[in-house]
């Protein structure tokens, strides 16, 4: 599969539709950019590390485990409302 997306001027890109459905992906969902060799790889992000700074200024500073509970339950929440 060979498809384009244009760079706006503010450096963003929507990605096609293609690219959605092979990535299982719809709005609000997150992506990894991540450098393999001469190549970008684009995937779906799938650890809590990859989420860093999705919900950057949602939460004061807090431990790990508070942090955690937090990203999940807001992360279910919006999977919960993209079944309906």
């Amino acid at each position: 599969m060979v498809v384009t997306a244009k760079i706006t001027s503010k450096g963003q890109i929507t990605l096609p539709k293609e690219v959605r459905k092979l990535l299982k992906v719809d709005a609000g969902a997150v992506v990894v950019f991540e450098e393999e060799d001469d190549k970008v790889v684009v995937r779906t992000a799938k650890t809590l590390r990859e989420f860093k700074g999705f919900l950057k200024g949602k939460a004061v500073s807090t431990d790990f485990d508070t942090m955690r509970d937090k990203a999940k339950k807001y992360l279910g929440g919006r999977l919960g409302r993209a079944k309906r």
